[in-house]
């Protein structure tokens, strides 16, 4: 489940993890995160929620499954989501339909996730033996009395692998993510994605269940790499000489405007979109998995697969994830509506940056009483115009990690044009 792209709550299967190594994998791997594993499900399903994105209850579980009521921030109701690791044979899934249908009857918007290890009618099997009846006996029972259908999906349709080399390669569609009528009367805008990742023979799932909102334009921020180009220097002067219609800090403001410009295409031309680079080379890994899947007997489609771990590997790098989700009024009350959250912070600094300085007051009587405190030659200290040189002092006394202003230019910029607009 994830919200605004963030992920709010998530179920690892098969993590073999038992007593204080989930302690030392939590501490290590996820912080700000809570869990739940029990005897039953050990080893075999650990769920896991952000703190403050979700309010997670576990209602019930077994060896195939966890049942828990979920309240998310930014939604007024409750939902129910049931997480599915199902055993390899039809005789002992039957007790997993028969917990699922009992569950069924007792929930409202219910979302139902997992690897089931069992396929549903369709062409759920590409490659190894046909599916056969009597494994689709006992879903299609479930589905029928639950009243339970399959999300919209995106990506992958197989979701399984056994990764064996040439005809002896197995596509299956084992894991699957479902909900009953409910739900959809809750979340107009539900989507799952299926994606094939490299540290599992599974695709991940991801569930959105809101709409994403606006969120504005991308700022401009200067990067302190881009100062060590060769054409740098000389692409600065040219903007920078330019002529414009204004003076004085008027005419500095429109020059880093019109400057910016140009340093982003500097970036896109000569650098690169490494963002969109990342993404295109993903988009292409997935195609090629794609096309995997779909043949399994073209041998050149399967060996392209080996250097996907190092793919992964080297491009894989954490983000950090930062977002204010709610906040407390003055009635004490807790908002969570996105909307109102932007409102409240945008009006907050409104109030700070809009309002009249408070130099404006009126002069305190009581300290003109007290005379002179200052000698004449502080006085004139005072006045004394700043010096080129120190203005250049305090600014290189600023590490160019400092974070920009608004305009997106730190003191790195700054810096490294100085002796030549400084």
């Amino acid at each position: 489940m994830f919200r605004k792209n963030k992920i709010g709550i998530s179920g690892l299967m098969e993590t073999k993890l038992r007593g204080n190594k989930i302690d030392e994998f939590m501490g290590h791997r996820f912080p700000n995160w809570d869990y739940y594993s029990s005897p039953s499900i050990e080893g075999r399903l650990l769920i896991l929620w952000r703190k403050g994105i979700a309010k997670l209850s576990i209602l019930e579980d077994s060896s195939q499954l966890v049942h828990c009521q979920v309240k998310l921030i930014g939604i007024h109701n409750v939902f129910y989501v049931t997480f599915v690791y199902g055993f390899n044979s039809v005789d002992s899934r039957r007790s997993l339909w028969c917990d699922l249908t009992r569950i069924s009857l007792s929930v409202k918007a219910w979302l139902v996730l997992g690897d089931f290890n069992a396929p549903f009618p369709g062409d759920d099997r590409s490659g190894g033996c046909s599916i056969t009846s009597g494994e689709l006996v006992d879903p299609i029972g479930w589905k029928t009395t639950a009243k339970i259908e399959s999300i919209k999906s995106t990506g992958s349709y197989f979701t399984w692998t056994n990764n064996q080399e040439g005809l002896a390669r197995i596509f299956s569609k084992i894991d699957h993510a479902l909900i009953n009528e409910e739900w959809l009367d809750s979340f107009l805008h539900c989507l799952v994605v299926f994606k094939w990742e490299v540290v599992s023979d599974h695709c991940s799932c991801i569930i959105s269940n809101i709409p994403l909102e606006a969120m504005g334009t991308k700022l401009f921020r200067f990067y302190n790499f881009w100062s060590c180009h060769l054409d740098f220097i000389q692409l600065v002067l040219n903007s920078w000489r330019a002529p414009v219609h204004a003076t004085g800090l008027r005419a500095i403001f429109t020059r880093l405007v019109r400057l910016k410009h140009k340093l982003k295409k500097l970036n896109r031309d000569r650098f690169g979109d490494i963002g969109s680079g990342y993404r295109s080379a993903m988009e292409a890994l997935q195609t090629a998995q794609l096309q995997a899947q779909e043949k399994p007997q073209d041998f050149h489609l399967q060996e392209g697969d080996i250097n996907s771990s190092f793919f992964h590997a080297f491009l894989k790098k954490r983000k950090a994830e930062n977002s204010i989700t709610s906040y407390i009024n003055d009635q004490g009350l807790l908002i969570e509506d996105f909307k109102e959250v932007v409102g409240h912070f945008v009006d907050h600094f409104k109030n700070h940056l809009g309002s009249s300085s408070l130099a404006s007051g009126l002069v305190d009587q009581s300290c003109m009483a007290l005379g002179s405190k200052l000698t004449v030659e502080q006085q004139l200290y005072l006045l004394k115009p700043f010096s080129a040189k120190e203005i250049r002092a305090a600014l290189f006394s600023i590490p160019s990690s400092k974070s920009p202003g608004p305009d997106g230019y730190g003191s790195g910029f700054f810096k490294s044009v100085w002796k030549h607009i400084g």
